[in-house]
């Protein structure tokens, strides 16, 4: 019964309409595929990170880094070894030639950082966990966009849906409400659509916010631990 509602109130529906809930119709779609890739991503970040951030407490050399690095390739964690690792490697290169990526040569560039060197150092390690957050929040403002924009397609929807009907009862000349619910009904159906999208739409973006700030606690754990590291085996005493 509901089916052939919905077909009726589309199938009288005009053009306007029709694309108004065919928009609606395709923002839905995107936002559920993006919810359900931003659940498995965020599943499997938040495992991963937690098991970096315990391995990273039992590191007892730097060179362990290395491993870690190659372990966890292809994670947040890993994205974030590997450009740390690097900016390091620009840092020990301004006193000598060697390659950080190559085990075992880290431990042996010890007391090649100023102060300056660590304090610039500490701050792009801040700017590198921004960075592996920006890209862990990719599509996520298309939920938030959805969550905003899609009830107020739905609600232009039912104000053109209710400009029609109204039109349609002058030409009619009655008002009674046989003849005037079909219109209403018709352009309603447009801010429900909207709500359809918006509402789960809205949960699922502050859900997976939740998930990001989590993610930067973890994050931020692991750029300290490694922080410690770099003054303890690099800083010139």
């Amino acid at each position: 019964m509901f089916n052939n509602i919905v077909k009726d109130l589309i199938g009288q529906a005009d053009i306007m309409t029709r694309c108004v809930l065919f928009g609606l119709f395709i923002a839905s779609v995107f936002c559920f595929a993006i919810v359900l890739y931003k659940y498995l991503f965020f599943k499997k970040e938040l495992k991963s990170l937690r098991m970096l951030e315990k391995k990273v407490r039992e590191v007892k050399k730097f060179d362990d880094y290395l491993i870690l690095r190659k372990e966890f390739s292809g994670t947040l964690g890993g994205d974030f070894l590997d450009r740390s690792l690097a900016e390091l490697k620009k840092f020990l290169q301004k006193n000598i030639k060697i390659q950080p990526h190559s085990e075992g040569e880290l431990e042996s560039a010890k007391g090649l950082l100023s102060d300056d060197d660590v304090v610039h150092l500490d701050e792009i390690l801040n700017q590198t966990v921004d960075h592996v957050l920006i890209d862990a929040e990719q599509y996520l403002p298309v939920l938030g966009t959805s969550a905003a924009v899609s009830p107020l397609v739905g609600l232009f929807g039912t104000v053109w849906g209710l400009i029609h009907a109204f039109i349609n009862i002058s030409r009619e000349k009655s008002a009674d409400i046989v003849a005037i619910a079909p219109g209403i009904a018709e352009a309603l159906t447009t801010t429900l659509g909207g709500l359809i999208v918006a509402i789960p739409a809205m949960i699922f973006f502050h859900y997976f916010s939740n998930k990001i700030r989590k993610l930067e606690q973890i994050l931020i754990a692991i750029s300290d631990h490694f922080f410690n590291n770099i003054r303890r085996t690099f800083l010139k005493r």
